[in-house]
């Protein structure tokens, strides 16, 4: 008797650790129409808190093969990137974006600069030297995000985040953006699925 009920606790408490597990993610999946790969789209939840000091993290966005890795970078406000030149070529990275405005100049393979982001909003990144190169940073006011895998699947962790009505946002550098009203914790554990189409993005935060 003692081990049935020893089994049954047993299988209480993994339902209710699983059920726990389960609402500690909002997930989905997006299709995108005109991509090759539905990757690389940015997630994100509005109406939270936003950070209240700049997070001390620090993040690398390569240069290779004339290319900007990765294409695109989502850090939270306060993060500082890095920027190595492991190319064979010179390069000279720069924004003229209003969220960070910065001008490397002309630097030689091996050479890094790094920058500090310390506003929220959208980066775009270019090389004077091979206008072919182009990437973006995306400076979030949160945590709560992610970008898409070539699957289009997605997962961000809400753990700690209070109940409430939460905006679930979308944004690619050739789609629309999109925005889809989440009630936590109902919403958590189930499986969102966003389409979206091609056109101008918007910004991210009004």
């Amino acid at each position: 008797m003692n081990n049935n009920r020893i089994f049954i606790l047993g299988i209480m408490f993994f339902m209710v650790t699983t059920a726990h597990a389960a609402a500690s993610d909002v997930s989905g999946n997006v299709t995108a129409q005109g991509l090759r790969k539905p990757d690389n789209i940015l997630v994100y939840l509005t109406k939270t808190p936003d950070l209240s000091s700049g997070i001390q993290k620090e993040f690398v966005l390569d240069q290779n093969n004339l290319s900007f890795l990765p294409h695109v970078l989502a850090i939270p406000v306060g993060s500082t990137v890095s920027f190595p030149n492991n190319d064979k070529v010179d390069h000279n990275v720069f924004s003229l974006s209003r969220t960070k405005n910065f001008n490397f100049g002309s630097y030689k393979p091996g050479v890094s600069h790094s920058v500090v982001f310390d506003t929220p909003g959208i980066v775009e990144l270019r090389c004077d030297l091979h206008s072919e190169m182009i990437g973006y940073i995306l400076v979030m006011k949160n945590l709560y995000y992610a970008l898409t895998d070539d699957q289009g699947n997605f997962t961000i962790d809400v753990t700690g985040l209070a109940p409430g009505r939460y905006m679930l946002k979308t944004w690619h550098e050739k789609l629309k953006n999109s925005t889809l009203t989440l009630e936590l914790p109902a919403a958590a554990g189930q499986k969102q699925t966003i389409n979206l189409k091609r056109g101008a993005p918007g910004v991210l935060y009004k």
